[in-house]
């Protein structure tokens, strides 16, 4: 994956998590949240990392008809170019300095997280009592048996 097909799965993957925070794992411990953001960054880390130093090669994506990764920095070219996958070749080749911007991008990748999963939480309630702001778009009947279920 790219990295702005990155960054919008750290984001996804925050708001995730805030979900399954609030719904399941609240209960029963307070530190899963920390455990499934170490583990998704790292993961997407090492991915990213391994197709920019080319020991994934991402020449195989040269399959699919509209894919033309070059030979010379594969790994480079695909994080660069994002969306080739989906047909949309911005032709972003490597240059010298690059590096800079990939690192920022790398490490942006848990604010991206961050920031998903405080918008999670404001959707979704930061408790586990709390219903958020997602509690609009429940129908009126759902919630007042769920209240009444509480006060039992």
């Amino acid at each position: 994956m790219g990295f702005v097909e990155g960054l919008i799965l750290s984001f996804a993957a925050g708001w995730i998590n805030s979900y399954l925070y609030r719904k399941y794992l609240r209960k029963r411990n307070k530190d899963w949240i920390v455990f499934l953001a170490v583990i998704f960054l790292s993961v997407l880390w090492i991915i990213d990392s391994l197709i920019f130093f080319d020991k994934i090669n991402m020449t195989w994506l040269n399959f699919l008809p509209w894919v033309s990764i070059p030979s010379i920095d594969p790994g480079k070219y695909f994080l660069w170019n994002s969306f080739i996958v989906f047909g949309i070749d911005f032709q972003i080749n490597h240059q010298l300095g690059m590096e800079v911007i990939a690192c920022f991008l790398l490490f942006s990748y848990l604010f991206w997280y961050y920031f998903g999963s405080k918008l999670g939480k404001v959707i979704h309630g930061y408790r586990t009592y709390q219903q958020g702001h997602y509690l609009i778009f429940r129908p009126v009947k759902k919630f007042i048996k769920d209240r009444e279920k509480n006060l039992e």
